[in-house]
């Protein structure tokens, strides 16, 4: 009853208290919902209290919420009601007794808030209406925010005189937020909303980046990645990951960021990589696709000129095709495997593929490096022998190889004067080291010079490594005189070491074996014949050379020449008188000159002329000193006969007369 008559008295007295209202400057509500108002003192006497009552659209009267006997007391505080649930209209009066001094009207401006998804929070409050203070009319709002956790004062956001606002909040994990609204008057009196508060906590997940392709670099041989980074605001970096569940590689920092080099990733291994974008709050994305990279392999048999190429499949998006790439070649395929032909004289060639999706995307494989060696070769071939047979019917050869490279044969090649090698024999491999040859070729039919090489193939039996050539030695033989003979050959040229001394060698078809005549440091040699000037058969002559030291083969070979053969016109000269009786050398002997009659087969017989036989003599160093039976005979003329065998082997007999001279 009493509020009842409270608030008609005041309505009935609302005309006089207008005409002698004082301002209220302005009303802020506190943080615990309780509101200061601010107002203007009375004066005179006979002052009683101030009254302070509120109104609210929920009650629809006035009511007293307290009051203060203090005259100069400017400012209360109301802590009945509470601003942070509705706004409220205060009345502010001053009681005389009998009579009431209203100092006015001042409304709570009253702060509403909604906390979006979007991460922003839309304003809205109301206005102080006809109770606005005096010289807030044209003053704008002015809006604050203030984050409990980070901000020890209030941030201003913005001043206007709309009545909604919406705020983007930066980028809070986690906080509570605080706005107010805060209105200024002429008297430097802030009037001030209720405070509303969120607490924000930011777990919405970024959204999902789009891996676009995972390849190798063909130069660094680096794997990489490639993405459409993630539409969000809010994202601070990207994590790769790897496998299935997937596992984290890296983190890389950066909103933007599109691109990843995998410095862990081998390139010759599948990796299966993914992408996820992560904000401010380490809220992280879904997983893009998966994408997994193409790894090369590359298989050569060994002595195969065919090299086999594999690769798995482009996961992420279906290939067009797959380029395959190597030197001097390359094709496009829909399959994962593919068979080339390579060249086996290249130390090594190099194979990529490329997955390609339409003209956008290319990715590119391992790059494989085939090295291409050549097949193991021997270390050694030589030729350690060419030695002319006897009576020139073949050259016996000899070669010192490695054996421990396992082959299907050899090859011996001859030229003859100088010209193109040809192949003249293919040997098999026996595993030995040392392999022999002959070559049954007659040098007696020709002059020819004979050169030789020896080849042995590489394992593959593909590439051969030759000998160093070696000739035949090939005698000359020029008659100086009746006692002397110049012989002259061509160096032999097969030994590394050189040839030591030349020994040359002697025969007479009618002598049973060879006589060593001399020895030579050079390729020359003159034989004096001496007691052999007689000799009525061919004489035969070779050159053996002596290697300078043991070879490789640890021998001290040697070789043989071609025989040469001088054959000498069977030359007699027979006295036609002798005188017997005159002193000693003064042609007291009948004795023809004989020169190259064939041993043993000489007889020279006398015989009167009555055919009575006087003399008889086998050697040709044996002559008749004119007598019989111890007596000279007479001066006459005697007749000879003498047989013998020429140089060509021939039985001559020569016949005559000759004249004894006292």
């Amino acid at each position: 009853m009493r509020a009842f008559c409270f608030t008609i008295c005041l309505m009935l007295s609302s005309f006089l208290w207008s005409q002698n209202s004082i301002s209220v400057y302005c009303a802020q509500v506190n943080e615990d919902g309780s509101t200061t108002l601010y107002y203007e003192t009375a004066e005179g006497s006979g002052f009683v209290e101030y009254v302070i009552s509120a109104y609210s659209d929920v009650e629809g009267a006035y009511s007293r919420v307290g009051e203060t006997t203090d005259i100069n007391q400017d400012s209360y505080t109301d802590n009945v009601r509470n601003a942070n649930l509705e706004q409220i209209r205060y009345l502010v009066t001053a009681d005389f007794g009998e009579e009431r001094r209203p100092f006015g009207y001042i409304r709570t401006i009253y702060l509403s808030s909604t906390l979006n998804n979007d991460n922003t929070v839309s304003l809205s409050w109301t206005s102080m209406g006809s109770d606005t203070p005096a010289g807030s009319e044209n003053k704008p709002y002015k809006i604050y925010r203030k984050l409990k956790r980070q901000d020890t004062d209030w941030q201003f956001l913005a001043e206007q005189t709309q009545r909604t606002y919406t705020d983007v909040l930066p980028a809070i994990c986690s906080d509570s937020v605080l706005y107010k609204i805060e209105l200024e008057n002429d008297n430097n009196c802030v009037s001030r909303s209720n405070q509303v508060l969120h607490v924000i906590g930011d777990s919405q997940i970024p959204n999902m980046p789009v891996l676009l392709l995972i390849s190798v670099d063909p130069d660094t041989q680096q794997i990489y990645l490639w993405w459409e980074p993630s539409t969000s605001d809010d994202v601070m970096g990207y994590v790769v990951c790897s496998g299935d569940p997937c596992v984290a590689l890296d983190t890389i920092w950066g909103a933007d960021v599109g691109g990843y080099i995998c410095e862990t990733c081998s390139a010759e291994q599948i990796n299966s990589l993914a992408v996820m974008a992560f904000d401010t709050c380490f809220n992280t994305s879904l997983r893009s696709d998966r994408h997994s990279n193409i790894v090369l392999t590359v298989q050569r048999e060994e002595c195969s000129n065919i090299a086999n190429l594999s690769w798995n499949e482009y996961v992420g998006w279906e290939p067009t095709c797959y380029d395959v790439t190597w030197p001097g070649g390359g094709t496009q395929t829909q399959s994962t495997n593919l068979q080339v032909r390579i060249d086996p004289t290249t130390p090594f060639q190099e194979f990529r593929v490329e997955a390609q999706f339409g003209a956008q995307f290319i990715s590119y494989s391992n790059t494989v490096i085939l090295p291409i060696p050549p097949a193991q070769q021997p270390e050694f071939v030589e030729i350690r022998k060419v030695s002319v047979k006897d009576r020139n019917q073949g050259v016996d050869l000899e070669f010192f190889v490695d054996a421990s490279i396992v082959v299907d044969k050899y090859r011996l090649k001859r030229a003859e004067n100088g010209g193109e090698y040809r192949v003249i024999a293919n040997i098999p491999y026996t595993g030995n080291n040392t392999v022999q040859y002959t070559d049954n070729i007659s040098l007696d039919k020709n002059n020819n010079d004979y050169s030789y090489i020896f080849e042995a193939p590489d394992a593959c039996n593909l590439v051969y490594k030759a000998s160093r050539p070696a000739s035949i030695m090939r005698l000359e033989l020029t008659e100086v005189d009746k006692n002397t003979n110049a012989l002259s050959w061509n160096a032999y040229n097969s030994w590394d070491n050189g040839v030591g001394v030349y020994e040359i060698y002697r025969q007479p078809e009618s002598e049973p074996a060879p006589v060593l005549c001399g020895t030579s440091g050079s390729s020359t040699f003159t034989d004096f014949m001496g007691d052999v000037i007689t000799a009525s058969d061919k004489t035969n002559y070779y050159v053996r050379a002596i290697e300078a030291s043991a070879g490789n083969d640890g021998k001290v070979q040697t070789a043989l020449s071609t025989r040469a053969s001088i054959k000498r016109e069977t030359i007699i000269f027979i006295p036609n008188a002798f005188t017997p009786r005159a002193a000693e050398g003064d042609n007291n002997i009948f004795k023809p000159t004989c020169y190259f009659v064939r041993q043993g087969s000489y007889v020279m017989r006398i015989f009167n002329r009555q055919g009575g036989l006087l003399f008889e003599s086998n050697d040709p160093e044996i002559g008749w000193d004119g007598t019989f039976k111890g007596e000279f005979c007479h001066p006459n003329t005697y007749v000879y006969i003498i047989e013998f065998i020429n140089s060509d082997g021939e039985k001559e007999v020569r016949k005559g007369t000759f004249a004894l001279v006292e």
